[in-house]
This record gives structure tokens, sequence and C-alpha cells, in this order.
């Protein structure tokens, strides 16, 4: 199983490479998820925040739809973001990802792509997720803690490439609350 994720990861990632920075975490079917996350991102030697915010919930045994908001801070300006997705598990540890994300400053933009999560212990959980638009290309991987069957921490590392801008990719945490 975990040569197969690592072969879908591999092969996505080199012809696909926008997103979201939910972590790709296994719901089962009428669980919710309401989550937050912190990412410093560098672009060209610049800080920039970005905060996200997101609801998940799967409506059926391999559905998972979610709504996540997204803001990006920088000397004092912003922007934001809202996606739209679905996840479609394929098994247990690999889905589908199709979405629209509605950009504060410009047009909306469908995006597709694929997320694995591996087991990797009683209490930690690993994830990837790889997406793309016509104008942008997000990336991401972690590690979930889960404190308690509901409450869990996470640590990860998001790279995010929109076409005429540099990169902005770094290091963020952030928490999680399954009902």
């Amino acid at each position: 199983m975990k040569k197969k994720i690592l072969t879908v990861l591999a092969g996505t990632m080199l012809v696909t490479s926008v997103g979201f920075a939910a972590p790709i975490t296994d719901l089962q079917k009428n669980e919710t998820t309401a989550g937050y996350n912190h990412y410093n991102l560098d672009v060209a030697g610049h800080d920039l925040d970005n905060d996200s915010f997101y609801l998940e919930n799967a409506v059926a045994n391999k559905v998972v739809v979610g709504l996540e908001a997204n803001s990006y801070s920088a000397g004092g300006s912003s922007d934001h973001t809202t996606d739209i997705y679905a996840q479609y598990k394929l098994d247990p540890n690999v889905r589908l990802i199709v979405g629209n994300r509605n950009y504060s400053d410009g047009p909306n933009k469908m995006f597709y792509g694929v997320g694995v999560n591996a087991n990797l212990s009683s209490k930690v959980d690993g994830y990837a997720a790889v997406t793309t638009s016509s104008i942008a290309t997000e990336w991401q991987t972690g590690l979930e803690y889960s404190l308690d069957k509901q409450t869990a921490l996470h640590l990860g590392y998001k790279s995010y490439k929109e076409d005429g801008l540099s990169r902005a990719d770094g290091v963020g945490f952030g928490a999680s609350y399954k009902f």
C-alpha cells in the first residue's frame, strides 16, 4: 500500500503541481472536522502570513466536501481566497480532489489534484496533496498528531506558485476538531 501511495504522489507531482491548506484527514460518513492552520511563507525573501479556517464533512462513504477561507497578509496588504471542494476516496488512503477557488482580486478557478494519507504510528498520520489550476500550483505535506479521538495538531510544509509571481513556501501549524 505504501508503494502505491508513493507512486501515485510522485507521478502526480510530475504531471500536475492549487488547492487548499487543510490536511488530508480520514473522515467516516457523517463525520465533520473544523480546523485552523497558520503558515509563515517566504516569498523572495519577504514574509507572507497565511491563515486558513476550514470545515469538512463526509457526506458519503467515499465523498468528503469542504469549505476553506484563506487570508494572506504581508506589509499591511492582504488578499483572500475561498475554496469549495470535494474529495473522492479511491481507497482509504488515496483521494481525488476537485474544487473551485474564488480569488478576492481576480477570477474563480477550478482546481483538481490528488491527496494521500498514511498512518505512521498509533497517534501520527502523514499526508500529502498536490493540486493545480490554469494559473497556479500548490502542494503540501505534513504530519497530524492525534491528542485524542477528536482533537489533532498539525505540522506541515506548503508551496504555492502562481503564474507570473514568486513561489511562496514555508512551514505551518494548526489544529482540528472532529465531531
